[in-house]
């Protein structure tokens, strides 16, 4: 039993670490969601154990406490809710996929866990979880630049790291004669190649220095910048705005003090009339953070 301790403490925060740099938070999750699963069934299959809904609650507290790995509270009522506690793993997926495993091998059935306030709720299901369970981005409305009002501030959920769908839009409002103002992670040369129509002043967000020919705004500078820039575009113009790049500027500020400057930009954009896109790829923003937003921004899907 050693090893089934062991190795996941180990190997988790390494693990997720790697997989969140190569596909985001949601992917990393879903990963480490899923190994917990497996070492769940793992822990139930060495034992040999199989149980009834009568003798669950008392097989699945031995379970917990014989790996070594936590121990849980279980409570049985409309559905299956586990507490872990005095955990040797801190992490929320892994101990709820855990805790689904070991359910679905006493039980001879499978069951999902999804992660409440305080416990987790394991449920019997047909299907296998998917990665939709950590993309509960609430609802959702399809934005259309007509249905866009002035002096509105909009999250746009993207699912990629390109927001292709925001930036249509925003070429679209150009093209239909609105000024463009464009802050972006994306290198100005290579948007412009990509949508020849991105006639508009662009600010590349970097941490390198500005060039005669592409200006730049390092985070650090955001808030200051941002602001005097967009108070000068506003005055002048009743414009669009797309603010790209969030999730790189939450992993070089206090994500605080982002949040106070995005209100600032949509007290601005009401104030002057303007339209502010800001694109947000769900596949790479804590879950946290995209709820604060939420509470922020009129929120669509594209």
């Amino acid at each position: 039993m050693t090893d089934l301790v062991s190795m996941p403490i180990k190997i988790i925060p390494h693990l997720r670490t790697t997989i969140e740099q190569m596909g985001g938070k949601n992917e990393g999750n879903f990963a480490i969601y899923h190994l917990g699963f497996e070492w769940g069934k793992e822990t139930v299959e060495i034992s040999g154990e199989k149980s009834d809904l009568d003798e669950l609650k008392t097989k699945t507290v031995l379970t917990a406490i014989h790996s070594g790995i936590t121990n849980f509270e279980v409570d049985i009522d409309d559905s299956i809710k586990i507490k872990p506690y005095d955990s040797n793993i801190d992490d929320d997926y892994f101990l709820a996929g855990y805790a689904a495993g070991v359910v679905s091998e006493l039980m001879g059935e499978y069951h999902i866990a999804r992660i409440k306030d305080e416990h987790y709720e394991v449920v019997k299901s047909e299907k296998k979880i998917d990665g939709e369970m950590f993309k509960d981005r609430g609802k959702r409305e399809k934005v259309e630049l007509e249905n866009l009002e002035r002096g509105g501030s909009y999250l746009i959920a993207e699912e990629g790291k390109e927001a292709q769908r925001s930036f249509e839009t925003f070429i679209n409002g150009i093209k239909e004669g609105m000024p463009g103002l464009c802050f972006t992670r994306k290198f100005p040369s290579k948007l412009k190649e990509k949508y020849s129509d991105m006639n508009c002043a662009i600010f590349w967000l970097s941490i390198v220095e500005s060039t005669e020919d592409v200006k730049t705004i390092k985070p650090e500078n955001f808030d200051d910048e941002v602001i005097k820039i967009l108070k000068s575009f506003l005055k002048m113009k009743q414009g669009l705005v797309i603010i790209h790049g969030i999730e790189f500027l939450i992993s070089y500020t206090e994500f605080d003090d982002l949040i106070t400057t995005l209100q600032k930009t949509r007290e601005l954009i009401s104030e002057e009339g303007g339209i502010l896109l800001l694109p947000v790829n769900t596949e790479s923003i804590d879950e946290e953070d995209f709820n604060t937003l939420k509470a922020e921004f009129k929120m669509f899907v594209l």
